[in-house]
C-alpha cells in the first residue's frame, strides 16, 4: 500500500469509530479498501491492530492526499456511515468534519452521501 492508501484506510477506521464501535458492515468497507489497495498481510494486520482501539480523525493527517485520494476517502466514508442502515449524529458530525478537512462544501458532501445511498440501495436489490 502507498502512504496515501494507508491514510485513507486509517481515516475510514476513525469514521467507523464515530458511533463508538466498528460494526460488521463498516468492517466490510474497511476490509474492501484493504483488498482494493492490495494490502499485504503485514499491512492488513497493522491496520487491524490500529483499528482495535477507538480512533479519531485528529490522529490521521489527510493533508498529503491528492484530489483523487480525497474523492476516494470521502465517498467511502459516506458509504461507511450509511452501510449499517443507522446514521447517528456522531457519525454525521465526523463525516462533516472530514469533508471540511478535505476541502468539500456541505452541498458537495450532501451530493456524495446521496450518490452513496443510491449505490447502496441498488447493490441491495
Amino acid at each position: 500500500m502507498t502512504p496515501n492508501e494507508t491514510t485513507i484506510v486509517k481515516a475510514l477506521i476513525a469514521v467507523a469509530w464515530a458511533d463508538g464501535a466498528v460494526q460488521g458492515p463498516e468492517a466490510g468497507v474497511i476490509e474492501g479498501m484493504c483488498s482494493g489497495f492490495d494490502a499485504s498481510d503485514d499491512e492488513e494486520k497493522a491496520l487491524v491492530a490500529w483499528a482495535s482501539t477507538a480512533r479519531t480523525l485528529d490522529e490521521v493527517d489527510t493533508s498529503t492526499l491528492e484530489e483523487d485520494d480525497r474523492d476516494t476517502l470521502l465517498g467511502n466514508a459516506a458509504l461507511l456511515v450509511i452501510s449499517d442502515g443507522d446514521e447517528w449524529s456522531d457519525e454525521d458530525a465526523v463525516l462533516q468534519k472530514l469533508a471540511r478537512r478535505l476541502g468539500y462544501s456541505a452541498e458537495q458532501l450532501a451530493e456524495i452521501v446521496e450518490t452513496s445511498r443510491k449505490g447502496l440501495a441498488h447493490a441491495r436489490t
